[in-house]
């Protein structure tokens, strides 16, 4: 049995691993972080490592995908031997933690001492520690998600688990969640025994894996879901074993227990308006509400927001490009940190095509002028590849927003407001999305950032009896729209995809 050493983060590790094993199963099974967005499933070329030592020959497959440099992708290599392989350190990620105020009666779901809210986003995790006696967190922590190494959508998620079961990211999971508590507690200064009362939301496929239920039947029609959760249960997360873990309900297999948290951390059912949220990530999920109904959907937006898919894509983290401008004739960009570029994430996308748009770099359809356009000194750029991922992204958010209004016999000058949430959502600039038709014409001025809605939701359930119970209600209330059946959807995306 080969030895294969694993270097990251300052630390070094040693794993048997058989002739054959993929660099990535290796490092999987290490737990070691890297993250493969397309699920180790060859088509992304993210899963970049440094090897040195017995290992295979690049196939012509992984060397279409490689960039320049001596690095191999770690879905493709194979071990032949004792090797080294050298991780790079992906710095921190760039998480929406913000706390928004609520009104509200506070009677929290547990006596005394101090409750534990958490929000688990396909990208990111994020918890919040509260006093029994407060309404806003003493402590807040947010990570990335430790599943991100086995997929960055919940469709590679569930692929996933139908091939290996659901057991190697519930435990995955259960295990982050019992360190970030851990993390918060001493963030509080508290001891772990203090935690009375948890509640924990997400989309319906990250609670399926939690609770170990395998996710497959919501990944295929007709998309059922079997559990909406909705109630207290024991979960037993190691050193919070005795804490009753209360999860909202889910709306439908893609409509999960996050929207009914951001739908009220956003007091839109309060308000006698035509109100569109929308988390514009992965998933896509957005509600409006109007005053007859509440309707929601969920489109495949995809990683592309996230940085995945993209040539110089990455997370939210130092280094990356966050914002592009065009003035005076030229593109200029910044960088989280202030440093020197080396990756461009979500926000800086969508600002890089409304610049391209604005400087006749792009036409309407997505042909860019030249084959690549870069964007800074350093070799960080856009390819017409690039263009066509951003295109598939925004065009399913926005034709998902565009099939909701429909279905109300709305047009957009009939919306109030949109209700920008979630990671992504917080960050982009409404000017830039409106400008590439993510979001409708006019609607920029009339658009508003909650940041982590889903958390700050779980946070009143939390604090509030009379949160818990509105929770409920607005999950009856709420309609989901099945977008993959929806000949009106279809036509709405082809319209979409141009800018």
């Amino acid at each position: 049995m080969p030895k294969v050493t694993i270097e990251f983060e300052d630390r070094s590790i040693t794993a048997q691993s058989e002739n054959g094993d993929t660099l990535l199963s290796v490092i999987q099974a290490a737990g070691a972080p890297l993250s493969t967005p397309c699920g180790g499933n060859h088509q992304c070329g993210k899963c970049l490592v440094e090897v040195h030592g017995a290992i295979s020959a690049p196939t012509k497959e992984e060397l279409a995908l490689l960039p320049e440099g001596n690095k191999r992708l770690a879905c493709f290599t194979k071990v032949e031997g004792p090797c080294t392989i050298i991780l790079s350190n992906e710095g921190n990620m760039a998480i929406e933690s913000a706390y928004v105020s609520w009104q509200g009666n506070l009677e929290p779901l547990y006596q005394n001492g101090y409750g534990a809210a958490i929000d688990i986003g396909t990208t990111t995790v994020v918890g919040q520690i509260f006093c029994h006696d407060a309404k806003k967190p003493i402590a807040v922590v947010g990570e990335r998600n430790a599943q991100l190494p086995y997929g960055a959508d919940v469709i590679t998620r569930i692929v996933h688990c139908n091939e290996h079961s659901v057991v190697p990211l519930q435990k995955k999971i259960k295990a982050q969640l019992s360190l970030l508590l851990r993390r918060l507690c001493g963030q509080a200064g508290i001891a772990p025994e203090e935690i009375r009362h948890i509640v924990v939301t997400g989309n319906t496929t990250m609670l399926y894996i939690l609770f170990g239920l395998e996710p497959k039947a919501l990944a295929y029609a007709p998309f059922i879901m079997n559990t909406p959760f909705g109630g207290t249960f024991d979960l037993g997360f190691e050193y919070f074993e005795a804490v009753p873990v209360t999860v909202p309900r889910c709306i439908s297999a893609y409509v999960g227990a996050d929207i009914t948290c951001s739908v009220l951390a956003s007091g839109i059912v309060h308000q006698n308006k035509n109100i569109l949220l929308v988390d514009a990530g992965t998933n896509g999920e957005m509600a409006l509400r109007t005053d007859a109904r509440i309707v929601c959907c969920s489109t495949a937006a995809g990683p592309a927001f996230e940085g995945a898919g993209i040539a110089c894509g990455g997370n939210a983290v130092d280094g990356a490009i966050d914002s592009v401008q065009y003035k005076d004739g030229l593109i200029s960009c910044t960088t989280i940190g202030g440093v020197q570029a080396k990756s461009i994430c979500g926000s800086g996308l969508i600002d890089a095509a409304a610049a391209l748009l604005q400087s006749d770099q792009m036409d309407a359809k997505g042909r860019l002028a030249q084959p690549k356009v870069n964007l800074c000194d350093t070799d960080v750029y856009i390819d017409q590849r690039d263009i066509r991922q951003l295109q598939l992204a925004k065009g399913a958010i926005r034709a998902g927003m565009d099939t909701l209004l429909q279905e109300c016999r709305l047009d957009y000058q009939d919306i109030d407001q949109i209700v920008l949430c979630g990671g992504f959502g917080s960050f982009l600039r409404p000017a830039s999305a409106e400008k590439i038709g993510l979001i409708p014409p006019a609607c920029a001025s009339k658009s508003r950032a909650i940041g982590n809605a889903a958390c700050n939701g779980a946070g009143q359930i939390l604090q509030s009896r009379e949160k818990w119970e509105e929770s409920l209600r607005i999950a009856e209330q709420m309609h989901t729209i099945e977008l993959s059946t929806s000949p009106a959807f279809s036509k709405n995306f082809k319209n979409a995809m141009y800018f």
